[in-house]
């Protein structure tokens, strides 16, 4: 493969534009390659966002358990308002689908989660 402006054997190919570049056309960003002097900025911002990503996704799986509680204790509300009212039956109908919505969504982002973090480790 030879640099995209030199008829040179090219070491990399920038991150930003995706062209092969030499050694003498070429900045080394320690996570990725850029253009001298044209596509620094793009690639440093890539790469922080890149970062990014990675600190979010280590922080998803406890942040994806507040919806399903907050069901589950709207749902045991319900069903304590229900039994305390008579045994009403709409009032525990609610109260128990919110609490299998709530468990229903802690058993998916588990699956899910652990398929992220397994694919993404990869």
């Amino acid at each position: 493969m030879q640099c995209f402006n030199h008829p040179t054997e090219a070491i990399g190919i920038c991150k930003h534009c995706q062209r092969a570049l030499c050694s003498d056309c070429c900045t080394d960003l320690n996570d990725g390659l850029a253009c001298k002097g044209v596509h620094e900025a793009e690639v440093t911002h890539l790469n922080t966002l890149i970062q990014n990503t990675k600190k979010s996704y280590s922080s998803s799986p406890r942040a994806s358990l507040f919806g399903p509680i907050f069901n589950i204790f709207i749902g045991i509300s319900f069903l304590g308002f229900g039994i305390k009212n008579g045994s009403e039956p709409f009032l525990m109908t609610l109260g128990a689908g919110f609490i299998i919505f709530g468990l229903a969504i802690i058993a998916y982002n588990t699956k899910y989660f652990k398929k992220i973090t397994t694919n993404y480790d990869a």
